[in-house]
């Protein structure tokens, strides 16, 4: 069975009855599928907070994982993912700045370990907060935390 037929019949198990369409980018380090269904279809398969489309994605990444052994699965609904990392891509810029401003350390909750690599890279990449703040991971209470904090 390929991604798309499983894809498929997951999605149409969930539910899904009118046309959608499933589109594979296989990229160097990893495959991209970005799935685009009618709107009123999009909260039923992404889920709250995104725990339908990452349940199917780990569920493809385990199913094909022999197929694609050297690459990272990625799923995508309805550009779902996009905007949420731009918007995450922004609320740490504007942490930093704030740090900056007040010198006081920022923290950030509840990130996938995808979210807090976002994190540290857009701070790393650019030149005018890395030489002002850096960026961390620790534990704490059973969770990572992610902090901003002056150089």
């Amino acid at each position: 069975m390929q991604i798309q037929e499983y894809l498929e019949k997951i999605i149409k198990h969930l539910g899904v009855d009118e046309e959608f369409e499933i589109l594979l980018e296989d990229l160097e380090d990893r495959l991209k599928i970005s799935i685009t269904v009618p709107q009123e279809d999009v909260a039923l398969l992404i889920g709250n907070r995104g725990e339908t489309l990452e349940a199917m994605e780990l569920l493809t990444k385990l199913s094909f994982k022999d197929e694609y052994p050297n690459k990272r699965i990625m799923l995508d609904i309805n550009e779902y993912r996009g905007s949420l990392e731009n918007r995450l891509k922004e609320k740490a810029i504007d942490l930093a700045n704030r740090v900056i401003e007040t010198g006081k350390t920022q923290e950030m909750h509840n990130l996938n370990s995808y979210e807090r690599y976002l994190v540290h890279s857009v701070l790393m990449e650019d030149k005018e907060l890395t030489d002002k703040v850096e960026s961390y991971s620790e534990d704490r209470d059973e969770e990572r935390v992610l902090i901003i904090k002056s150089k």
